[in-house]
């Protein structure tokens, strides 16, 4: 009988050693655990460090961008202001006074609603679009190249040797040059005079209409709608004509009026619009 208590006794004491080193091992395992997370955790602490870091350096180059990008519009801004402002005034120039008034200004918002950059520049945008769009229909620059022969004006008649007025210009060039209508339109009339030669004569809005005389050969045909720059013909020497050159007129409302106006205003256009 106590041998039978003493096993039972005993028995108890031998798993104490198997448990302890069970528990032992368990908690190695969680301690390295523990070392493995505390790792990782301090890992990502640093990496979130050197994000905020990025995040801010990232930020300070967003700012400076976004400072350059408004000194920039400031400065796009200013550049479209003044070259509206000339146009204006260039249109004025030309007598198209009533279009420049219906048009408006754009003010930078003093006595009235503050403008932002962005919305000045689209407004000057716009306003230098619808500049463009009528002078497109202003016979603007030479309707082909060559040097100017003989003004507008008073002169000597090359045939008669009297003093006769000359209605618009002579540009002398080479035979069969290229001759392009100096404004959107329509051709009203064309043919063949004995003074003018084969001509074709164009009708503009606002009033205007374009003579070219001389001409080899013209490529367009009555009622046709031209553009801007199209080639309507050739230069040539037909008619009352003593070379190759082009007559070229612009009449304002039935009126003939100097070209030559209207040259150098299409060159300050061109200066204005690169």
């Amino acid at each position: 009988m106590s041998t039978e208590r003493g096993k039972l006794f005993s028995w108890p004491w031998l798993l104490f050693p198997v448990v302890t080193a069970f528990l032992t091992a368990v908690v190695i395992i969680l301690l390295w655990h523990n070392y493995q997370l505390n790792k990782k955790i301090v890992s990502l602490e640093q990496q979130i460090i050197a994000l905020e870091l990025r995040e801010r350096e990232l930020q300070s180059q967003i700012d400076q961008l976004e400072k350059e990008k408004q000194e920039l519009l400031q400065n796009a801004v200013g550049l479209l202001r003044q070259k509206s402002t000339l146009m204006r005034k260039l249109m004025r120039e030309l007598g198209l006074s009533r279009y420049v008034r219906r048009l408006g200004k754009v003010t930078k918002g003093q006595g009235g609603p503050y403008l932002a950059p962005t919305e000045q520049y689209k407004l000057l945008l716009e306003r230098m679009d619808k500049y463009l769009k009528v002078m497109k229909h202003v016979p603007l620059g030479k309707p082909c190249r060559g040097y100017i022969s003989s003004y507008y004006g008073f002169r000597k008649d090359p045939f008669t040797k009297k003093r006769a007025f000359h209605a618009g210009i002579d540009i002398v060039g080479p035979y069969g040059e290229p001759v392009r209508a100096t404004a959107d339109g329509i051709v009203y009339r064309l043919g063949y005079q004995r003074g003018l030669g084969r001509y074709v004569k164009i009708r503009h809005k606002h009033g205007y209409i374009t003579v070219y005389g001389h001409l080899c050969k013209y490529i367009v045909r009555r009622g046709e709608r031209v553009k801007q720059g199209q080639i309507i013909g050739y230069l040539g020497n037909t008619g009352r004509s003593t070379g190759p050159h082009v007559h070229y007129e612009i009449r304002y409302w039935g009126r003939p009026i100097n070209p030559l106006k209207y040259i150098r205003a299409g060159r300050k256009l061109a200066h204005l619009t690169q």
